[in-house]
């Protein structure tokens, strides 16, 4: 057994609620957490190195702004070396984190009153983005089937008005766990095409992808789709850094680009010093560190999966194909709209609020399963003694 699954195995409740993380200090000691998008796991031990080292010779100052020269192309290797996307240097915009990518799109590439398509369920960040700027959600649900979830594209192609705008995409899909293969995006790109959309693609999930399923950049399809696409994507998903954050747009062309370039040069931030080092360390030495925290996420899934199946079997659960998020269909427990109340008074889990996720969501829950396989297990056995214990109330 390699150091690092000792070092996930040994993870304990009692240390992380001493943490300074929102997602163990929100609900308080005594609650397990599976909500907010955050692992538990240890750092990579190089980025751990990188960044104690800076520390250690207080090297804090000011960095490049707005993007480094050395950050840039890694991100560009990273890019052509993981995805086959070969990304031009000149189209890599920084941004503090992807959320700032999102709102910044739809301000630049929409105005009030006009329509920016969603796929719901979908990260409430998006719904913010669209709802808060004063534009309209054209809303088009994906559709459960046996395995994953669908785009229902007639419904899509309905959805469509001809002042919608905008197409906020996720890919992987949160909170779904969907990796769209290429047909779909092909089919999406057509879309876009036809109706004069603005694709904003969040892809910060894409290194979180599991066997048997490949992330293809929506960028890489062609010029034609590349040049109405804005990626946005990070490494601070992937190798749990969500506390130094950095974050990136990269444009396929000058159309989608050429909006960003008149916004005031400070407006969406950069990347500091230690978000800076912390990413190069990510791209360029993290990657075996990142294989084993996949291998140990995978079993989790499965564990998880074949937990509500035999446990639980009326909280139906697609297994994700990417993510360490799992989304809980427990609507035929009669909980009500909302089950994260019940799970959080009788079980003392905290899983995100489905609702929070658009309409589609009411009656779901989303887990996050990056954790301990033990605090997992834990997690799950209170979940099924608390409905347990319901039953036999009744």
């Amino acid at each position: 057994m390699s150091s690092l699954r000792d070092a996930f195995d040994a993870l304990r409740p009692e240390e992380l609620w001493r943490s300074e993380r929102i997602k163990w200090r929100l609900f308080g000691e005594g609650v397990l957490p599976a909500w907010v998008a955050d692992m538990d796991f240890p750092v990579a031990p190089p980025i751990q190195e990188t960044l104690r080292a800076l520390i250690e010779r207080n090297d804090l100052g000011y960095h490049h702004v707005p993007l480094s020269p050395l950050l840039r192309e890694t991100l560009v290797d990273r890019m052509a070396t993981r995805f086959d996307w070969h990304v031009e240097p000149r189209r890599v915009f920084g941004l503090v984190n992807v959320v700032q990518g999102l709102d910044a799109s739809v301000l630049v590439h929409s105005r009030p009153g006009e329509g920016v398509i969603l796929q719901t369920p979908i990260y409430p960040p998006f719904l913010a983005a669209v709802t808060k700027s004063g534009r309209r959600i054209d809303e088009s649900p994906l559709v459960p089937g046996p395995t994953r979830h669908e785009i229902d594209f007639d419904q899509l192609r309905a959805t469509i008005r001809p002042d919608t705008r905008v197409f906020l995409f996720c890919n992987p899909h949160n909170p779904s766990g969907r990796v769209f293969e290429r047909t779909e995006l092909e089919a999406l790109g057509e879309l876009a095409i036809e109706h004069d959309l603005i694709l904003v693609s969040d892809e910060i999930h894409s290194d979180l992808t599991y066997p048997g399923h490949t992330h293809i950049p929506m960028a890489s399809l062609g010029p034609e789709i590349a040049e109405r696409t804005v990626t946005l994507t990070s490494a601070t998903k992937a190798f749990n850094l969500a506390g130094l954050p950095c974050a990136f747009a990269i444009f396929g062309g000058d159309r989608a680009q050429q909006p960003f370039r008149e916004l005031p040069p400070h407006l969406l931030g950069h990347c500091g010093i230690l978000g800076n080092a912390a990413t190069i360390q990510a791209w360029t030495q993290g990657q075996p560190w990142l294989d084993e925290v996949l291998a140990y996420l995978l079993e989790n899934r499965d564990r998880m999966v074949e937990f509500f199946a035999k446990r639980l079997p009326d909280v139906r659960v697609l297994a994700p194909e990417a993510t360490y998020l799992a989304w809980l269909d427990c609507r035929a427990l009669e909980l009500g709209s909302d089950p994260f109340e019940f799970f959080l008074e009788h079980a003392r889990v905290a899983l995100s609020r489905g609702g929070d996720f658009g309409t589609p969501g009411e009656g779901f829950a989303r887990l996050n399963f990056a954790t301990s396989s033990a605090i997992l297990a834990e997690i799950l056995e209170r979940m099924a003694v608390a409905l347990e214990g319901r039953d036999r109330s009744k």
